[in-house]
C-alpha cells in the first residue's frame, strides 16, 4: 500500500491503483488475526472515501480540487 500511496503522491501513479489500493485494503483486513490488522487499513479507506477526487487529480496529472480553489 505504502508504495502505491507514494508512487501517486509522487506523480507516478497510474490508472487502477487506487482500485488496487482498495482491494489491499479489504483482504488486509479480512485475512487478518488480530484487531491492528483488521484496522490497519482504515486511515486509508477513509481518505480514499473522503478525498477519492484528489487521488485521481494526482494520478490524471490535472489541478485537484483543492489546488482549483487556492
Amino acid at each position: 500500500m505504502l508504495k502505491i500511496l507514494n508512487n501517486i503522491c509522487d506523480g507516478k501513479g497510474k490508472e487502477g491503483d487506487i482500485e488496487l489500493l482498495e482491494e489491499i485494503a479489504e483482504v488486509t483486513g479480512a485475512a487478518s488475526l488480530c484487531a491492528l490488522g483488521k484496522t490497519a487499513a482504515d486511515p486509508l479507506r477513509s481518505t480514499l472515501r473522503y478525498f477519492k477526487d484528489e487521488y485521481e487529480a494526482n494520478i490524471e496529472k490535472v489541478k485537484s480540487p483543492a489546488e482549483k480553489r487556492e
